[in-house]
């Protein structure tokens, strides 16, 4: 079959966040046409950046770890490896009205909430931990008891108990032990070897608005489009279909888009809203997975408050920790002299607290932050925000694998790639970008790159000229 006869299949991605980025990439590069929808009037999802006054940095916190190398690879590929920079960072505890350095073993040897034995147990169980490989066994195994029998009884009523119950909430306990496994699996990998074992945490210059400026300049250059403000509200297959997927039709704002296949990058709530199937097991699959919602309160200060990058809670807290930015990135560089901290909440969907106004966020923080922190007073913070996602984190529940959603739907040409599909792991955009590797290639194996011109491939390019007016000018400067 001659070239002219051939057309490059048409891919839509709905989410244009850094997962939906990243597919569109892969998908480019080997020779497909993608356009991306996003609902929001700029792409970011979760990773988008935020103008805080004298600078722009991250809207919600991340890091990068030595070990991200799925991520790293990504960087690289982008041009920004000469824009990484790694920061040993500290880890602070606060515990009974008190602030404690927990970052090395010499720090825990000092700790003095625990026995000589506690201490012991608590290093050599996390040690055990770090080296167990399988933890799809983990699942099946309820994250409290197993934890407790681990640690000893004094270990986890002082430190896994009061941390759970902030990372976790009332889902701490529905989770399994994969939990705290993937955690400290992931944590485990900062630390440099040596007998301080301190973390070396890293970020790229100018944040993620700088990842996003180069993906978009990426994805472009190869004939990608990006169209905002276009909010999905169905996906479905047609009956007519043509080629090896048959064709897909996304609705979206009263137009119709004709593709030859689609990855949805959505939470599952909201592909349970739009995705046209009768598959009733996998539809109640996709309902079963927990979400945490995320509620952050962020400071831009005239001081900092403490040397740590983190600070663990295990007091009643109305957040789940405290972020200081800039013990990890630089002040200089970065905030113009300013310091960043975030205060997250991680919450059910139904948090009273996602639809408060901003100032009663505050009220709720404001006395916890300042019991931790006295010398904090009102002249000290140059402004605050307050930023908030209904599903961010799926919960590890009992026998997590079964539910997670495969990249393929039961709709021909149609995948997944989203949080939900993190399994055994903490949410992170190394994990992302592997399950974003993942669907894309799950598309490559059903959908090959170029297809038999059809008529419908002339009616998909009529429809996309309407909607061409929402294509965003994002490379010259926009949030990411």
């Amino acid at each position: 079959m001659s070239h002219s006869e051939t057309r490059a299949s048409h891919i839509v991605i709905v989410g244009s966040g850094f997962t939906g980025m990243v597919c569109a990439l892969d998908l480019l590069k080997a020779g497909y046409r993608v356009t991306l929808l996003e609902a929001g009037r700029e792409p970011g999802g979760l990773t988008s950046g935020q103008n805080f006054g004298d600078f722009t940095w991250d809207r919600f916190y991340h890091c990068i770890l030595t070990s991200d190398a799925s991520l790293l690879s990504l960087l690289d590929e982008l041009g920004l490896s000469n824009k990484l920079r790694w920061t040993a960072t500290e880890v602070g505890f606060f515990s009974h009205g008190k602030l404690y350095k927990l970052t090395s073993p010499l720090d825990l040897l000092h700790f003095p909430l625990l026995s000589l034995l506690d201490k012991l147990r608590l290093g050599l169980g996390t040690l055990y931990i770090s080296h167990l490989s399988n933890g799809r066994k983990l699942e099946e195994i309820p994250l409290g008891p197993w934890t407790q029998r681990i640690f000893g009884k004094k270990v986890y009523t002082e430190m896994w108990e009061p941390l759970f119950r902030c990372k976790l909430g009332e889902m701490r306990h529905s989770a399994s032990a994969a939990f705290l496994w993937g955690t400290i699996r992931r944590l485990y990998s900062t630390r440099e070897n040596g007998p301080q074992k301190q973390e070396k945490l890293g970020y790229v210059a100018g944040g993620y608005t700088t990842v996003f400026k180069n993906l978009y300049a990426s994805i472009t250059a190869r004939g990608g489009e990006i169209m905002t403000s276009t909010p999905v509200t169905s996906v479905a297959s047609l009956a007519n279909g043509s080629g090896q997927s048959g064709r897909v039709r996304i609705t979206s704002a009263n137009k119709q888009i004709d593709c030859d296949g689609a990855i949805i990058t959505a939470p599952n709530r909201a592909i349970l809203g739009f995705l046209q199937t009768d598959d009733v097991t996998y539809t109640e699959n996709l309902s079963r997975v927990q979400y945490l919602g995320l509620i952050c309160v962020v400071l831009v200060l005239k001081k900092p408050l403490s040397e740590f990058y983190v600070t663990n809670i295990t007091e009643e807290s109305p957040f789940t920790g405290i972020i200081e930015m800039t013990n990890l990135i630089s002040t200089v560089d970065e905030t113009a002299g300013h310091h960043l901290v975030y205060l997250p909440r991680y919450t059910q969907f139904d948090d009273p607290l996602f639809s408060a106004d901003e100032d009663s966020v505050w009220a709720t923080f404001e006395p916890a932050l300042k019991h931790m922190h006295p010398s904090l007073e009102d002249a000290d913070i140059s402004r605050r925000f307050v930023f908030r996602e209904r599903s961010v984190q799926p919960v590890p529940t009992l026998g997590y694998s079964r539910i997670a959603p495969p990249a393929a739907t039961p709709l021909a040409g149609v995948y997944v790639a989203n949080t939900a599909q993190i399994i055994n792991n903490t949410l992170n955009n190394n994990a992302m970008t592997e399950i974003a590797h993942a669907a894309s290639r799950r598309l490559m194996q059903d959908i090959p790159p170029t297809l038999p011109a059809t008529a419908n491939s002339s009616q998909a390019d009529s429809i996309l000229v309407t909607l061409s007016e929402q294509q965003i000018a994002f490379a010259g400067g926009g949030r990411s």
